[in-house]
């Protein structure tokens, strides 16, 4: 694997990636990291996310389970199996906490609801302290 284009550039700069494949549906999460200064890596099928997930290697992750041609579960795996240290965090529109579990047992370290009205969720920004240094 090839990674001359890591997340974090000379100039500290972080990213995360963004999979859903109703990206417009994260605008509020988009403009937040945008608004701290953290490149935003987006992709709409896992494909996409390998790809970018191989090539930018961003230090946390951001996966809708539902995703329309995929199981957000099998993306997940395939994120595990390419770097263990990944952050990822569960983004979904419903709240099952059987979903949730499973995904936790998978490897991810958080879940939040999305904002129906595209802002950013409850919790969201907790979370992310928890999870990253965030500026």
């Amino acid at each position: 694997m090839h990674r001359d284009d890591q997340a974090a550039s000379p100039s500290g700069e972080c990213s995360v990636l963004l999979i859903d494949d109703e990206i417009e549906s994260l605008r509020g999460i988009i403009d937040f990291f945008k608004g701290i200064n953290w490149k935003v890596i987006t992709a709409t099928d896992e494909k996409e996310a390998i790809i970018e997930l191989e090539h930018k290697n961003p230090q946390l992750v951001l996966l809708d389970l539902v995703l329309e041609n995929e199981s957000g579960f099998e993306v997940l795996s395939r994120i595990r199996r390419i770097n263990r240290e990944t952050k990822v965090i569960i983004i979904s529109q419903y709240f099952d906490y059987e979903l949730i579990k499973q995904a936790m047992k998978a490897g991810a370290i958080g879940f939040v609801q999305k904002d129906e009205a595209n802002r950013i969720p409850s919790g969201f920004t907790s979370l992310l302290e928890g999870a990253v240094d965030l500026p």
